[in-house]
């Protein structure tokens, strides 16, 4: 399926899969030096491995990719890995010769090697992958040693099992721990963005705020299911994880592509709402782009994903002060993501959907020669988008609506009513809104406010508040 041009139908997902995103990040271990801009902990980990250790990492996620693919309930790694070391060793075998026989006959249009002669001849085994798989990502060293492995089933299997778990423990368990309730938070708030009538190309494009690469495209061109996961270390890049999936207890059965990106926690679903941007805040966002410190502060950013403080400082040569007022003025205008670290340490990465909604704003400015401001918008026009949801009294009368940009007219209605600064308990949020709404749900339209970013909330849900921009 052309997931790339086609409408979704169902077939692109949004998900978290901890076990899928694991998995993904020790990927990157062996390519942090061919791929530039991928998070500070995949080079730090990366370099913190023997050689050999890399080695094993290539073999593993290259040539026996397919025997590490997870089953979507995996809850979590530690119950990952145990599940893959109670199978039996000829099953996980089976995982990576029975895709690669399906993938040959599809490419090749011509019948498969019989398993036994690409288990028993080497020199089969490599012709098959070399023409499944291409000469471009062929490597006859790595396959050798894979097929070697392959004809010893546990030996295989131990060695997949000490890999994993080894940097799990050593390396990734503790990164999780950091990052896993941000990755959550991300992934339900892509998720209830996700427009079904998208493209995958506009989708990407949504969350992101850049086009889709012509190698994903390419990657992920006979997939029967398109899965997006955030993730925290692919940087500026996206990566795939191309994997054969159970069907009726046969594996291999279906393809599956996992797509991985990164965009910083600053996302804000509310935004993608298509309003227009004000002549004031266009001159704010291109005045904060207007000083040679403040772009340096970009492009190093835009080679290195994330940067703490003190690396930026060092970078420009300039004193603290200076640097940390620069960086206060790109976080207020969203082009940065400011994150806070171990102690007083910061972190900061780049905002790809504010530079781009600003590059759009420009755009616009050059085709139309004069941008209309929000103050100067026809209240009728807005009033007649509304109207379809909204009695003669302005009381809200349908929830929740099939479109997700009515979702989202609706949601900035219901925020016009709550004062900016202002802390709400739930039990005024649930007043103010039904004293707007002929809806009795106010639960289901508070948590609409709160998912869709247009209002904040503590921990336990005492209190609420408008977020800033909103």
């Amino acid at each position: 399926m052309d997931f790339t041009s086609e409408r979704n139908t169902g077939k692109i997902h949004v998900a978290w899969e901890p076990v899928s995103n694991a998995l993904n990040s020790f990927a990157l271990l062996h390519q942090s030096t061919q791929l530039p801009g991928l998070s500070p902990w995949v080079e730090q980990t990366a370099s913190q491995l023997t050689d050999e250790q890399l080695q094993i990492n290539r073999l593993l996620f290259i040539a026996l990719r397919d025997a590490l693919t997870p089953q979507r309930d995996e809850p979590n790694f530690p119950s990952y890995l145990h599940n893959l070391g109670e199978l039996n060793a000829y099953v996980l075998r089976k995982r990576i010769l029975e895709p690669l026989r399906r993938r040959f006959s599809q490419r090749t249009a011509a019948s498969p090697p019989h398993t036994k002669y690409l288990i028993t001849d080497v020199d089969t085994y490599l012709d098959t992958v070399r023409k499944t798989y291409g000469e471009d990502d062929f490597d006859a060293g790595l396959q050798r040693q894979a097929h070697q492995l392959l004809q010893d089933p546990q030996e295989m299997q131990r060695t997949i099992l000490a890999h994993l778990e080894t940097l799990w423990k050593t390396t990734f368990a503790q990164e999780w721990k950091r990052v896993q309730n941000m990755l959550r938070w991300q992934s339900e708030m892509f998720t209830n963005s996700l427009r079904q009538e998208a493209t995958l190309e506009e989708t990407i494009y949504e969350f992101t705020g850049r086009h889709l690469p012509a190698e994903i495209s390419r990657a992920v061109a006979g997939a029967e299911e398109i899965i997006l996961i955030p993730s925290w270390h692919t940087g500026r890049r996206m990566t795939v994880w191309s994997g054969a999936e159970w069907i009726e207890g046969e594996w291999g059965g279906k393809e599956v592509a996992r797509i991985f990106f990164s965009e910083p926690p600053n996302y804000d679903v509310a935004q993608q709402r298509d309003t227009i941007m004000s002549r004031p805040e266009l001159q704010a966002r291109l005045g904060a782009l207007a000083d040679e410190t403040r772009l340096s502060i970009i492009e190093l950013l835009t080679h290195r994903s994330e940067l703490h403080a003190q690396e930026i400082i060092a970078a420009l040569d300039l004193s603290q002060s200076s640097v940390s007022r620069h960086l206060k003025q790109l976080v207020s205008m969203k082009y940065l993501y400011e994150r806070r670290g171990e102690g007083a340490n910061k972190t900061y990465r780049l905002s790809s959907y504010y530079l781009a909604r600003t590059a759009q704003a420009v755009q616009q400015l050059s085709e139309e020669g004069d941008m209309p401001s929000a103050d100067r918008l026809p209240e009728r026009a807005y009033s007649q988008e509304l109207k379809r949801f909204v009695d003669r009294s302005g009381r809200l009368t349908t929830w929740p609506p099939a479109k997700q940009g009515d979702k989202l007219l609706i949601l900035e209605y219901l925020a016009s009513f709550f004062e900016k600064g202002r802390m709400y308990s739930e039990k005024e949020v649930n007043a103010l809104l039904l004293e707007h709404t002929t809806i009795k749900d106010a639960a289901a339209l508070r948590r609409g406010l709160y998912e869709y970013r247009f209002m904040n909330r503590q921990p336990n849900g005492s209190q609420y508040w408008l977020i800033e921009g909103a």
